[in-house]
């Protein structure tokens, strides 16, 4: 399937090295693509045009193709530098041991037909599996942290035997988690496998991602909602990180699954009546179908078996990563592009705003065109410009302007009908989340302005980020508080903060396709 000339090599390879240069400093972000590349995988052509619209797709477009779209003819394209990548991670020992769990894991729960291909992907998940023990081998005498030990040496106080059996796989993640939320090294995961005995758990049990949704909607439904959700809560300083967040960053199937059971429990509770009234089954058995098939759907083997030591293995990383990503800074590195950015089709539609160039250069994690920056951890595009300027000559043209919230969708529909910017027609208003990826989490204030330090200058000019007096850099999302007020991000302080939706602030427009 992927055999790579010394032609091949010549050409993929440089594509690849500046995100193996960046991939020690940023490990969130190359254990996100690695996940992301396995997952390219199982993408067929007759799922190019659904697969193309996920998150993980445009992530992989935007790092190998240097946009946030490809098309269909240049899908082998990108799974065979997606294998390469895995497979020089690999080698060169880039990925860290719960990352190489879990795309090990990936790789043969990946629902391709083809038998030369299901025989590749399990070669592959055997090599990482060897380079496993092999690493675990050489790390065994490393130091495990206080947290570690103390956490076992206490374990015979608490009753894990109250819980069920996946409530208590994910009870035992949770705690090992809260005492290390990052970094598991090859000496400290025999200590969670000891956690998962200590707990009366079958650590070398093997267990299918099918079997493990449905034993945990039958627990749920035992234990309430409130218990489960209560052991996937994830947090930041400020509260609750959003399952849209995870489900969006996250590919892999297993910690997946827990976020789609949360999010369509009680949210697609009238869709899962009608489909039990419908099949003359229990609401339980249909919520069972229901999130089988969204995981199916995305081309995952559900009924493949993985050791439970090595599920909870993944489910932690899994974990870790969400907040790696999170607080994830701006690179300050500038790498080159190796290869050509192919400019997106131009729509049809007639355009009254100018016309992007095609050149394009990198900066930090976007990679930036006249007008526009598509972000390649999220595989977002941002325009340069607020909604009511345009952009001609490298330069916001116009006064940044203030909208409410009635008005601020009128004037996005009436810009995406005036042609739109970079031949797409389907801006939006972001989401608060989506906002948020625009923030640089540690506020490195030498990047930008003393008056605005969450917002990368250099990508997003200062005439386009600065309001009235009052209302400096405050921009609405489309995002409601359960009171019905507005949310909307201050780019000054870098906080989400609320207001009625009568106020006026200024508005971003953002692109997903």
């Amino acid at each position: 399937m992927f055999a790579y000339s010394q032609k091949d090599l010549n050409t993929i390879d440089p594509i690849l090295e500046p995100l193996f240069a960046r991939a020690k400093d940023h490990a969130a972000q190359t254990e996100q693509l690695a996940m992301d590349a396995t997952r390219l995988m199982s993408v067929r052509p007759d799922q190019f045009e659904m697969s193309a619209k996920q998150p993980f797709f445009k992530r992989l477009a935007a790092n190998f193709n240097g946009q946030n779209t490809a098309n269909i003819n240049n899908l082998y394209e990108m799974q065979r530098i997606g294998w390469r990548y895995i497979q020089i991670l690999n080698e060169r020992d880039l990925m860290m041991a719960h990352s190489m769990i879990t795309v090990k894991n990936n790789l043969l729960t990946l629902a391709v037909t083809e038998k030369e291909t299901r025989e590749l992907m399990t070669t592959m998940a055997n090599k990482i599996a060897d380079r496993f023990e092999i690493l675990e081998e050489k790390y065994r005498d490393m130091a495990v942290t206080q947290e570690i030990h103390g956490w076992l040496l206490t374990f015979g106080t608490r009753n894990y035997h109250k819980q069920p059996e996946k409530l208590r796989l994910l009870q035992i993640v949770r705690e090992a988690f809260l005492k290390k939320q990052t970094a598991w090294n090859f000496a400290e995961l025999p200590y969670l496998h000891q956690a998962l005995i200590n707990a009366g758990l079958e650590w070398e049990k093997e267990i299918t991602l099918a079997d493990f949704i449905d034993d945990l909607i039958d627990e749920i439904e035992a234990k309430g909602f409130h218990v489960y959700d209560q052991l996937i809560a994830l947090n930041d300083a400020n509260g609750r990180i959003e399952q849209k967040f995870i489900l969006e960053n996250i590919s892999a199937p297993s910690h997946k699954s827990l976020y789609k059971i949360a999010d369509n429990y009680d949210a697609s509770s009238d869709m899962i009546d009608l489909l039990a009234d419908q099949l003359s089954i229990s609401k339980k058995d249909a919520m069972k179908k229901v999130l089988r098939g969204f995981i199916e759907k995305e081309g995952i083997d559900t009924s493949i078996k993985i050791p439970m030591r090595d599920l909870a293995v993944e489910l932690l990383g899994c974990h870790g990563l969400v907040l790696g990503l999170w607080f994830a800074p701006v690179p300050t590195e500038k790498p080159s592009i190796p290869y050509p950015v192919t400019p997106k089709s131009p729509s049809t539609a007639p355009s009254t705003k100018s016309t992007p160039s095609i050149e394009s250069k990198r900066i930090g994690k976007f990679i930036i065109r006249d007008g526009i920056a598509t972000d390649t951890l999220t595989g977002l595009t941002w325009l340069r410009f607020d909604l009511g300027q345009t952009w001609n000559q490298g330069a916001c043209q116009g006064n940044s302007k203030g909208y409410n919230w009635e008005v601020m969708f009128k004037e996005a529909d009436k810009f995406n009908e005036n042609g739109g910017y970079d031949g797409f027609t389907d801006w939006k208003v972001p989401t608060i989340d989506e906002l948020k990826t625009l923030i640089d989490k540690k506020g490195q204030v030498n990047f930008f302005s003393e008056n605005i330090p969450f917002i990368d200058q250099k990508v997003f000019p200062k005439e386009s980020i600065t309001q009235r007096p009052g209302y400096d850099a405050r921009f609405w999302s489309s995002s409601l508080t359960e009171d019905n007020d507005g949310r909307y991000l201050n780019f000054s302080n870098g906080k989400a903060e609320l207001n009625h939706k009568a106020k006026c602030f200024a508005v971003r427009l953002v692109c997903r396709s």
